[in-house]
């Protein structure tokens, strides 16, 4: 029976750039996985302030509507009836102010509600502004660990400090995301609305 040669082991094992990738790309994986959880909090929180902004504009209209009922009342109650008695015509007009007091009342809530409406309207853009940073973070992050899959196999140092820069710009959003640092910069600006 012939013998089976296997190949020999190739000895770039040792090369220093397998070490450096290795480890590059053991930071980047462990940075998005972090990003991603704090990403999905911030989106969890973006769609209760929508649904808090979609329910305070809700109640505005509502609110507007029964101030407009409570106004019409109040004035039909304002109205005196024919041959109406003094006791009557003193709970009409009683009538009539209470009615006025409730309309009163829903326009107060009602420019509660839409101050409410808009709070949760900035609170989102602000949380949107976040989930951008972390959004760019994943794209730029991802975009380096493929440049690190292309640098092991081509085993080229340029392509190696090629993928640091995506790298970096990754980092840097992710850690803005988190420290809260303001990256309203036009070219992130330009960036973020490419990959919107």
């Amino acid at each position: 029976m012939a013998e089976i040669e296997l190949p020999e082991k190739s000895t770039d094992s040792n090369n220093p750039l397998d070490s450096w990738v290795g480890l590059m790309v053991v930071i980047i994986a462990t940075f998005i996985g972090i990003c991603n959880v704090k990403d999905d909090n911030i989106v969890q929180q973006m769609q209760l302030k929508q649904v808090e902004r979609n329910d305070n504009w809700a109640w505005f209209q509502a609110r507007n509507i029964r101030q407009a009922v409570y106004e019409g009342v109040a004035a039909e109650l304002s109205v005196p009836q024919p041959n109406e008695t003094p006791e009557i015509k003193s709970f009409r007009e009683a009538k009539s102010e209470e009615f006025r007091k409730k309309a009163d009342s829903q326009e107060k809530k009602s420019e509660k509600q839409k101050a409410d409406a808009e709070q949760a309207q900035k609170d989102y853009e602000d949380l949107n502004d976040k989930d951008d940073q972390f959004d760019l973070c994943d794209a730029t992050l991802a975009l380096s660990l493929a440049l690190m899959g292309v640098t092991a196999l081509t085993k080229r140092w340029g392509l190696f400090y090629i993928a640091l820069i995506p790298a970096c710009l990754g980092f840097l959003m992710g850690l803005a995301g988190f420290c809260g640092w303001d990256t309203n910069f036009t070219i992130i600006k330009s960036i973020i609305k490419i990959l919107s």
